[in-house]
């Protein structure tokens, strides 16, 4: 799970909020919080290397929460920050240069 999904915090994803929303719109409870971060107005990049994953992380787009489910998925803020950087991991990616393959 990527950051959105809490890195791999059960305790967020099985908040029961989620499966309730989830059940409503036919979705998971991962697709609920990656239409909330879209809603919200946040750039959405979550990993998986599970194709089942990558095909639901892209299928949000077909509802939308209501305000009152927006309010309440962020009354769940437990203050907690799952991206933790070190000022050297910062600076090791501002040099990064990615390789390109060559034809």
């Amino acid at each position: 799970m990527g950051y959105p999904l809490g890195h791999g915090d059960r305790t967020l994803i099985e908040q029961p909020i989620f499966g309730k929303i989830g059940a409503k719109y036919a979705k998971t409870p991962a697709q609920v919080i990656l239409r909330w971060h879209t809603q919200m107005g946040f750039v959405v990049i979550p990993g998986s290397k599970n194709v089942s994953h990558i095909r639901d992380n892209l299928n949000i787009f077909d509802f939308e929460l209501t305000d009152a489910e927006m309010a309440e998925i962020a009354a769940l803020n437990r203050g907690v920050r799952y991206y933790h950087r070190t000022d050297e991991q910062l600076a090791a990616f501002a040099k990064f240069r990615p390789k390109y393959e060559k034809a």
